[in-house]
């Protein structure tokens, strides 16, 4: 997939605080990113890429999608940058977990709808993440992929918490990068938060109350999270 380490991490000191050798050799060469330098890890962390998948032919017009029950017209979902680890061209995947991994594991799922609240199906929702190391898979496709969203607009993934990390001095709670757009939508760059990480969350300066997922356990224990994006009309 791309050059450079395979996972990208930032080494600390014995005070917890990273050097300045560690911070620019982990994020930039271990990114691969030597020769774009400083700006151009910072560019990536401004302009959003776009999304590079075909999206499935929309339903007839005689098919109508009723708006979601239990639903009010919101404004879209809040945007966020992608940061320096997004890969284009992942695989269709709905199942993250590598064999033999030891995160806690998580299943995240939810629905695409417009600001009108109607469902959209055949969106597509390309998630990537840190494992439960804190770590960025920069060559191969771990923790990363993509989907489309069902008849009624619903997505699911399983996977594991990632684990909150810091970048070039910047404090990141635990998160997970979504682009998800649909066919006449806008394209949406954001992340998802979890509820259990209030104190990460008072760390990290990105960190959005409105970007936090609802985390519940089914009767088994396992942990669920819900969230919803709401996509602006193209």
């Amino acid at each position: 997939m791309k050059e450079g380490a395979r996972f990208s991490t930032i080494p600390t000191r014995d005070d917890g605080r990273p050097t300045r050798r560690d911070v620019l050799t982990a994020s930039l060469g271990g990114l691969g990113l030597t020769a774009l330098g400083l700006g151009g890890l910072i560019s990536k962390q401004l302009f959003a890429q776009p999304l590079v998948y075909d999206l499935p032919a929309p339903a007839p017009p005689d098919v109508v999608v009723a708006p979601t029950p239990a639903c009010v017209e919101q404004p879209q979902t809040d945007s966020m940058e992608e940061g320096p680890f997004y890969a284009p061209n992942t695989p269709l995947k709905t199942d993250f977990r590598r064999p033999g991994h030891r995160g806690r594991e998580l299943v995240l799922r939810g629905r695409v709808l417009d600001v009108r609240c109607r469902p959209i199906p055949g969106a597509v929702i390309d998630l990537w993440q840190a494992d439960e190391n804190a770590l960025y898979d920069n060559i191969d496709y771990g923790y990363r992929g993509h989907q489309f969203t069902g008849p009624g607009g619903e997505f699911e993934v399983s996977t594991v918490f990632p684990k909150g990390y810091s970048i070039l001095g910047l404090a990141r709670s635990p998160h997970i990068h979504a682009k998800v757009q649909g066919a006449k939508t806008k394209l949406l760059t954001t992340q998802i938060f979890f509820p259990e990480d209030a104190e990460s969350h008072a760390r990290d300066p990105r960190f959005n109350p409105r970007l936090v997922a609802d985390l519940r356990r089914t009767a088994s224990g396992s942990p669920v999270a819900t969230f919803d994006f709401v996509l602006e009309d193209a």
